[in-house]
């Protein structure tokens, strides 16, 4: 009976769907019942509210549609939101890493660098090689930190890599104990070491990443421990063909509370805060630790007690080779902290191969960086060339002069590292071209070599990473013309001391006076490119010789350039430029009496050179014209003359303009001459 009473209903509905579809219209009395319709029976009442029910459900279905479009795009909307804010987030990280690296880099290029030009000297007295070590270990540590945090943006994007070599054990271990003894300076904390006689003598694997590890465990422990020990054990095993190397660091410091353990190894955490306010540190370094010990296919856990003190075990995985252990004399050396390290010595006083057939050009914009790649490659004996701008290195390479390398510093005023490069390149250059910068992070490399580099040296130069360029780019290119004669020993090595800080401050003078020249003619609105980089330049040129306010007052100018805060750079600049001339009287005092005479001959030597120099433009010898601009702008002149001196050089750069080259020096000569 239901299925009849089902059928009827359907047969119904059917009949007045159709009734509805071909405009058949129903009456309804007042109170919504169906009163009359053509062809309909008052019966069909059921029908119009099925029929009412159907718009309805037909209006929700479209609504939902809708709703399931709008929230699709909603949803793809945020998404996008999102991924666009996280890429913001990492380009504004990348620019940041980038940025600190080169701070950091920049001012440690000539302390290290100083450092190693020292170190490499023969007859250099033990009592200054000592301390001239000390500076350069702890230089390198300080770079620890910024390498430190290079590793955390290379571990995110899964570009860091280990680089096995064969190494020595036992001078592994000394090399993280050496570095680690400066830190304990004048904290009762002895240093003790436990190491395996059997331990073998050399292995294969990433020695820099594992001085990394045993650095940041020892580091620690020497951090949080303010008196007692801190104690090194070192052991090994065999799994298989591989050597299981075991590295435990104990302390008896502050220790850790339990709920601090099992967040050990996080990003950027830091323990005890109230009781390590003045304690430094970036707090990453465990993290770095897990991930390369995991690289390592090794392991590593923290046992702690609050209070008491802290033991950290690491075990990786190296490669066996066929050696001695390093037997109970070199424990003994390594323990009573005698040991000699052979190696590093032979590192930093090398005997370099004479290259007296080889010649390269070093550009920077910076004269004490100058000073510092110059000096490391003077005992090869090389013909060195210096260009402190990207321009005249331009200028050298148009006038035909060749070289086996170019060394190009990066970040240069007006026309940077890259684009004189692509210009090189663009005029048919082919000679090499090697990137020297301070920008260390990963991927720089493969950027420099798509933009026509040859190689890449960071910032501080790594003597060895240079030798390693100048023997593929020098020695080995000119095979047959080696010299086996090396040059005559240098002078008595405290006098050579003398001359350094003499050549640092007289660089910087150079630096400074050309630095306020610029600025006192740049107008920010125009050349606001040259206003970030001559404050950059005076920022770090000021942090090597520890004059940090005022490198810190070049800092806020240069970022308020970046930014376009005119009116702080106008608010700002004529009191740095008033410091800045402040501090040259002081560090480059002239007697009046010498003043004048200097001036009377700096003016005679100038107008010698302008009245060459109007000869050859007479001539169309742009080569000799731009061999004298070279000459004088040696010289810290006036800034109407530097000013000139410029106009003259683009006047012959930019349009081969003879005749205005030839005007103005006619109006400067006659400027001079007057009395």
């Amino acid at each position: 009976m239901a299925g009849e009473q089902w059928a009827s209903d359907l047969g119904t509905y059917t009949t007045s769907w159709d009734n509805l579809i071909s405009g058949v219209s129903p009456v309804f009395n007042a109170d919504g019942t169906v009163y009359a319709a053509a062809g309909v029976d008052l019966s069909d009442e059921i029908i119009i509210t099925q029929r009412n029910n159907i718009r309805v459900m037909r209006t929700i279905l479209v609504f939902a549609f809708v709703l399931s479009v709008m929230s699709g795009f909603m949803g793809m909307w945020l998404y996008r939101k999102k991924a666009a804010q996280s890429d913001s987030a990492n380009k504004a990280k990348s620019q940041f890493l980038s940025t600190m690296s080169h701070e950091i880099r920049t001012p440690m290029n000539a302390i290290i660098g100083i450092a190693q030009i020292e170190l490499q000297k023969s007859s250099l007295p033990k009592e200054y090689a000592g301390p001239f070590e000390k500076i350069f270990n702890s230089g390198n540590g300080l770079l620890g930190i910024i390498n430190d945090i290079l590793d955390l943006s290379k571990i995110e994007t899964g570009k860091l890599e280990l680089i096995p070599v064969e190494y020595g054990v036992p001078e592994l271990i000394n090399d993280a104990i050496q570095v680690n003894m400066i830190r304990i300076g004048s904290k009762p904390i002895d240093l003790k070491l436990d190491i395996d006689e059997k331990l073998p003598s050399r292995l294969i694997g990433d020695e820099l990443r594992l001085k990394q590890i045993l650095n940041n465990l020892l580091s620690n422990a020497i951090k949080y421990t303010k008196q007692g020990h801190v104690k090194l054990s070192a052991s090994h095993s065999m799994q298989g063909e591989a050597v299981v190397l075991s590295f435990s660091v104990e302390d008896s410091g502050q220790g850790m509370k339990p709920q601090d353990l099992e967040k050990l190894f996080s990003e950027y955490v830091r323990f005890n805060l109230e009781d390590n306010v003045k304690t430094e540190g970036t707090g990453i370094g465990l993290n770095i630790t897990r991930n390369l010990v995991q690289m390592m296919d090794g392991t590593i856990k923290a046992d702690s007690v609050y209070g008491k003190g802290s033991v950290f075990t690491v075990t990786v995985k190296q490669k066996a080779v066929d050696c001695q252990p390093i037997g109970a004399e070199l424990v003994k050396q390594l323990v009573s902290f005698t040991f000699t390290d052979k190696r590093e010595h032979k590192n930093l006083q090398v005997i370099h191969e004479s290259m007296p057939y080889g010649k390269v050009l070093i550009v920077d914009d910076v004269e004490t960086n100058l000073y510092v790649a110059e000096g490391l490659m003077s005992p090869y004996d090389l013909q060195i060339e210096t260009a402190i701008s990207g321009f005249i290195a331009v200028e050298k390479v148009e006038s035909g002069i060749s070289y086996d390398v170019i060394f190009m510093d990066h970040l240069m005023p007006v026309m940077d590292g890259i684009e004189t490069t692509q210009k090189l390149r663009n005029m048919g250059y082919n000679g090499v071209i090697v990137a020297l910068t301070a920008n260390a992070l990963d991927g720089n490399a493969e950027m420099f070599m798509q933009k026509g580099f040859d190689d890449f040296i960071s910032k501080p130069i790594d003597i060895r990473n240079l030798d390693a360029v100048l023997n593929k780019f020098v020695r080995d290119k000119h095979s047959t013309g080696k010299s086996s004669d090396a040059k005559a020993q240098k002078a008595d090595a405290q006098p050579q001391q003398h001359a350094i800080n003499s050549k640092v401050k007289e660089a910087f003078c150079r630096d400074a006076e050309k630095a306020i020249a610029s600025l006192k003619e740049i107008k920010v609105e125009t050349d606001q490119k040259k206003f970030i980089t001559t404050v950059h330049a005076m920022k770090s040129a000021l942090a090597y010789i520890n004059e940090h306010e005022k490198s810190e007052a070049a800092f806020a100018l240069e970022q308020a350039g970046v930014a376009g805060d005119t009116s702080f750079i106008n608010a700002n600049t004529g009191t740095f430029i008033a410091s800045l001339e402040e501090l040259l009287k002081k560090l480059c005092p002239i007697n009046p009496a010498d003043a004048e005479q200097q001036q009377k001959e700096d003016t005679e030597f100038l107008i010698k050179q302008l009245e060459f120099i109007k000869y050859a433009c007479e001539d169309f010898d742009d080569t000799a014209a731009y061999s004298s601009l070279d000459i004088l702008k040696e010289i810290p002149w006036d800034t109407d003359t530097l000013a000139a001196l410029d106009e003259i050089r683009n006047s012959l750069y930019s349009y081969s303009d003879f005749d205005a080259a030839g005007k103005i020096i006619k109006k400067l000569i006659e400027i001079k001459k007057k009395p």
